[in-house]
């Protein structure tokens, strides 16, 4: 029987150390917000610096790989529902086909619950989490590199909602195939089935049923096509008032994944800005400027405290395009967004407020924090918003609210920008757009929520 599966939608992914040489225990150990932390420049491109909401009283389930064991190294324990926190899980078993050499055949087995604790594989809803949430940082790289900060705190998004997360996605190993012509290697892959992902979607919807609501469903991933028990699981979450938003997927010119693309999800295309890397004079590297994202009194850069016009405003190339039949609705932040993302594979690290320089000594040269880009990190920014939109009004639907987001974005014109490529390049490249990149344009946190009714 065929299975589709759903695999998480990162882009370009940056790797470039983070965490700190004899730093204090954790000193944030006790907030319960992030709310008075330092703003970044993805928030600073939705204008969240210009708004008072804050996500209170409004859940956000995070349908991805869970979180991290060290978790509450990064977030405010009152900030994460864990006794409402679930885990969704089959057994996906590859064999090698007995009449093709070179085929795979697929055993599904039954679906369970389990723990929301994260796979080893991948610390992906961790980072996604941290986009809504916020975060708790210092990092060894950066002192070396001479940018010696004290521990910060990093403001979300939408920074005092509840978290409730869901993991639906897996970590599964594919065999290498020996009688293969090219046999390949085994591998560990990240994961989740159809029936997973609506398992997901169905327990948020019942968790608002029961009172937990208003309820934002975040969804940092997709696939080529989508499922009948999957359409279902979100037609039934819309209905019941749940706010649905979705990756758009990493595919470029090969078009969107789903669920993104189905129209009634609030679908997230992934945007940049034209001054990532730059130095704060706004000169261009070399040197490039590794602390451009961080609007701080220690290194400002003084641009990010201003609205951001378009022309300063890019769509990533790895960014489904629209294709008929298809539905982009929004671009939001997705390029070089910073945040925790402890460990590829697995955890073994220091935590970021530990007296050592683990992170810099570690296998991969880092443990603590990565810069990532994918619409994986643009769909946290949209559910944030849409969470910052129910507090100030319960009651709007997933139409409400897709609308609002919509008529109040900053149009992005069909076009092109010379921005800085840090990998694989590290020069200037040109990234070129059409309109069915950009979808109504990018978020503005603002003027959205001075549009709710």
């Amino acid at each position: 029987m065929k299975k589709n599966i759903k695999q998480i939608t990162l882009g370009t992914l940056a790797v470039l150390t983070l965490t700190v040489a004899n730093a204090d225990p954790n000193v944030f150990r006790h907030e319960t917000s992030t709310k008075n932390g330092y703003s970044t420049w993805d928030s600073d491109l939705i204008n969240v610096e210009r708004v008072t909401q804050t996500g209170q009283g409004v859940y956000v389930a995070v349908l991805d790989t869970g979180l991290v064991p060290n978790w509450r190294d990064y977030f405010p324990q009152r900030r994460i529902a864990t006794k409402l926190g679930r885990g969704f899980h089959q057994n996906v078993v590859f064999k090698a086909k007995n009449d093709d050499p070179c085929g795979v055949e697929v055993e599904v087995g039954q679906l369970r619950k389990t723990s929301w604790i994260g796979s080893q594989a991948s610390s992906h809803g961790t980072h996604v989490t941290s986009t809504i949430l916020g975060y708790f940082y210092r990092a060894n790289a950066d002192a070396a590199a001479g940018y010696v900060l004290p521990p910060i705190m990093i403001r979300g998004i939408a920074p005092e909602v509840t978290i409730i997360p869901v993991k639906v996605l897996s970590q599964y190993r594919v065999p290498s195939l020996p009688h293969c012509s090219s046999p390949g290697h085994s591998q560990a892959i990240v994961f989740g089935t159809d029936e997973m992902v609506a398992a997901g979607i169905n327990y948020a919807t019942d968790l608002a049923l029961q009172g937990y609501r208003p309820m934002v469903i975040n969804m940092s991933l997709g696939g080529d096509e989508l499922s009948a028990v999957e359409k279902n699981a979100i037609d039934r979450a819309v209905t019941n008032g749940v706010i649905v938003v979705a990756a758009a997927g990493n595919s470029g010119d090969a078009g969107m994944h789903y669920p993104g693309a189905y129209a009634p999800v609030i679908s997230a295309g992934s945007a940049g800005w034209t001054k990532e890397w730059l130095n704060p004079n706004g000169t261009p590297p070399p040197p490039r400027y590794r602390l451009w994202w961080l609007q701080s009194p220690f290194f400002p850069w003084t641009d990010i405290s201003e609205p951001t016009p378009a022309s300063e405003v890019y769509v990533s190339d790895f960014s489904s395009r629209e294709l008929t039949g298809q539905q982009l609705d929004v671009l939001a932040p997705g390029s070089w967004v910073r945040g925790p993302f402890p460990g590829d594979p697995g955890y073994s690290h220091l935590p970021w407020h530990s007296n050592g320089i683990g992170d810099l000594k570690s296998h991969i040269g880092h443990a603590n924090f990565f810069y990532v880009g994918g619409t994986s990190m643009a769909t946290p920014h949209v559910a944030s918003t849409a969470a910052l939109l129910l507090q100030k009004n319960p009651n709007l639907n997933q139409a409400q609210v897709e609308n609002i987001l919509k008529s109040t974005a900053l149009p992005i014109a069909p076009g092109s920008a010379t921005v800085f490529d840090i990998v694989p390049t590290q020069a200037f490249v040109t990234n070129s757009w059409g309109a069915n990149a950009t979808g109504a344009g990018l978020i503005q946190a603002d003027a959205a929520i001075s549009a709710v009714p």
